[in-house]
């Protein structure tokens, strides 16, 4: 999972010091190990299902963009957001996202990191009971 989490944060432009020990690595090691421990709790599974492999990566990045803002180890000021697209329009189907002008960085980015972090609804799938 640690090269999906990196290529992940790759994709949206953050980069990651991959030497081994190194703060960054530490850090992934341990969000990877703390969301893998949270969807196993929460499915009563020993591993996680292959249909949440996709949800697992962005959480990991979401829990590890978190604790970067919240050491100040991360300028949020840096990140571009204008990508993110006002409108999507399928046939006959059309979405429009609300923004705002005057919404700063930091307000784009805590809400990128509810994006990343999901729900545990996702995880109703996946739930096994048990006695």
């Amino acid at each position: 999972m640690l090269e999906d989490v990196k290529t992940r944060l790759k994709s949206l432009g953050i980069s990651v010091n991959s030497k081994p020990n190194s703060q960054d690595e530490v850090m992934l090691n341990f969000c990877i190990d703390k969301v893998t421990n949270h969807i196993n709790n929460q499915t009563n599974l020993s591993e996680i299902p292959q249909g949440l492999h996709e949800i697992a990566v962005d959480m990991v990045v979401g829990e590890f963009l978190f604790t970067k803002k919240s050491m100040g180890l991360l300028d949020v000021s840096s990140l571009d957001f204008e990508a993110v697209a006002k409108q999507v329009q399928d046939g006959d189907t059309n979405v429009v996202f609300a923004v705002e002008a005057n919404r700063t960085p930091e307000a784009h980015f805590d809400a990128f990191i509810l994006y990343l972090q999901h729900g545990n609804t996702d995880f109703i799938k996946y739930r096994v009971l048990t006695w």
